[in-house]
């Protein structure tokens, strides 16, 4: 919703049209609003119209299908938002001037009746401008009947929650899909989804789709479980039972030993010894070792010019490397050799070996009946609501957003990741910033689960809906959560007074501090965006 007040027909830009005799003032009013022109150059909307479709066309040339899915559904999920409070306006008699997608110059619009609708150039969200938003605007006195600060308590709620109810039903629609028709994304089922090139796995002839029941007599429920049990056992050759195209098969297995060479870049490079011989794991993608040119599977024969045959070996020559720099030669299958310089910061650390398996997970998910999709999709909405409050509490704690920004601003939070090596505990690929993320790093991280599959996509979307709709309820100014306090407040006073006069709050001793929390909420916007496209985003 917009705050903002409507055009006056001062504008000659947008002219009035001329009145109806002996219409009465109302009357005239709602004319004015039905013949009012759409203004604006058709020459300058067909261009920004061009620009818009030229930067869809780059984001997609650029990012791939998966980017543009996800902007769209993000398009899509504001659209709905503000239909909610369109809806629910229309339904309570309230006065809506305009529904927009976007902001600034328009590119498009059409009238019908006294709502002009359409689209604005900066796809930055959307709004619905309803007249009479607060006492501070001022407002044809004819039409006072039908603005927002006149309606009842109740169809005043009705309108500030009608964004956030909207997200709500979207997300919990998404969630029933994702139950009824994908699967129960919750169970601890799981396959191996990837192989580690030359590991245990690879060499004892696990195959993508297997999924294992027991390891060394220990059963396997979900994945972590599995790496606590891999964890806890010794190197040498264990049974491993699989089930494969739904017989179980006994694999004998010999688990590998694998190791970290560990940077201040948030980068990391697998070494496993799998008892034939010591080789490097796939390399983070688009990080140093992938620039350097290393391959995953290959063999490692030296380490800053040092013969190794051992992860020992390894670890005794990684420590002559000069800062966060380690030369590795690696050879191939046609017994070519390589060296790699690979730059991972200003220290370079190493884990303890320990027993590895080399195998990745992939969800097996099995779609339930309609009751279990209903009884599964409130559960996990509830879930995700709770962690939501909680996230939201975090977001806005004052500690925590002043040293965000300060951090941002003065690059400490890089100069503190650059004094010391990442834990070892802590794989790069799947560690996360507890920092806010922007609406651009939400797309990317979206784009990334919706490349890997549907499922990833659907839950990725309800999350950010349930997000967003709590978000939203934040009850201060300019949230829809804000306008529900001042008409609690409203009704209070006006029960107090046990008056059925409108009692109208004065927004304007709320405006310096919702002036303050958007100011706040741009900063923290603009740094996030920084952080979003220089950085990138992981889960």
């Amino acid at each position: 919703m917009s705050l903002e007040p409507p055009p006056t027909t001062d504008d000659p830009a947008d002219p009035a049209p001329p009145l109806t005799e002996g219409a009465g003032m109302a009357d005239v009013a709602q004319e004015r609003l039905d013949m009012a022109p759409v203004v604006g150059s058709p020459w300058g909307r067909a261009l920004r119209l061009g620009v818009l479709v030229a930067l869809v066309v780059l984001l997609g040339v650029k990012q791939g299908l998966s980017m543009l899915i996800v902007v769209a559904a993000i398009v899509v999920m504001i659209f709905l938002h503000e239909l909610g409070h369109y809806v629910m306006a229309k339904r309570a008699g309230m006065l809506v001037t305009e529904f927009f997608l976007g902001f600034g110059p328009r590119i498009w619009s059409f009238r019908r009746g006294e709502t002009e609708y359409g689209l604005k150039a900066i796809p930055a969200g959307a709004y619905v401008k309803i007249i009479g938003m607060s006492n501070m605007e001022e407002v044809d006195p004819a039409l006072e009947s039908r603005t927002y600060r006149q309606k009842s308590f109740s169809q005043r709620v009705g309108v500030a929650v009608a964004g956030s109810t909207m997200h709500f039903l979207i997300a919990f629609v998404l969630l029933f899909i994702q139950f009824a028709f994908i699967g129960d994304p919750t169970t601890d089922r799981w396959a191996i989804g990837d192989i580690t090139p030359g590991s245990a796995a690879a060499q004892a002839g696990l195959q993508e789709g297997d999924e294992i029941r027991s390891l060394d007599g220990n059963q396997v429920g979900s994945f972590d479980s599995f790496r606590s049990v891999v964890a806890a056992s010794d190197p040498g050759e264990i049974d491993m039972v699989v089930v494969r195209d739904g017989q179980e098969v006994l694999v004998p297995i010999a688990l590998s030993q694998r190791m970290k060479l560990i940077g201040t870049i948030g980068e990391d490079i697998d070494v496993v010894d799998n008892g034939d011989q010591v080789i490097v794991g796939d390399p983070f993608p688009e990080g140093e070792a992938d620039a350097a040119g290393m391959v995953g599977g290959a063999t490692l024969v030296a380490v800053n010019g040092e013969p190794v045959s051992s992860l020992d070996d390894v670890i005794d020559a990684a420590e002559a490397s000069n800062a966060g720099v380690v030369v590795l030669t690696t050879e191939d299958d046609a017994g070519a050799t390589e060296d790699l310089r690979i730059d991972l910061g200003t220290q370079l650390g190493a884990t303890e070996p320990a027993a590895f398996v080399g195998v990745g997970s992939d969800k097996v998910l099995v779609p339930t009946d309609i009751g279990g999709a209903v009884v599964g999709a409130g559960r996990t909405f509830g879930e995700t609501v709770a962690v939501s409050v909680v996230g939201v509490g975090k977001f806005i704690w004052p500690p925590n957003l002043i040293g965000f920004v300060a951090d941002t601003l003065s690059g400490s939070s890089e100069e503190n990741s650059a004094t010391s090596p990442t834990e070892a505990s802590e794989t790069p690929s799947t560690s996360s910033e507890n920092r806010p993320i922007s609406i651009i790093g939400a797309a990317m991280l979206g784009s990334d689960l919706t490349s890997q599959d549907l499922s990833n996509l659907v839950m990725f979307l309800a999350a950010l809906n349930i997000f967003i709709g709590v978000f939203n309820l934040f009850p201060m100014l300019p949230f829809d959560g804000g306008h529900v306090v001042i008409a609690v407040y409203e009704k209070a006073q006006e029960m107090r007074r046990r008056s059925s006069q409108r009692y109208l709050a004065d927004i304007s001793r709320l405006l310096p501090v919702a002036y303050g929390l958007i100011a706040v909420l741009v900063v923290v916007g603009v740094l996030a965006m920084f952080l979003d496209i220089t950085r990138g985003v992981s889960l």
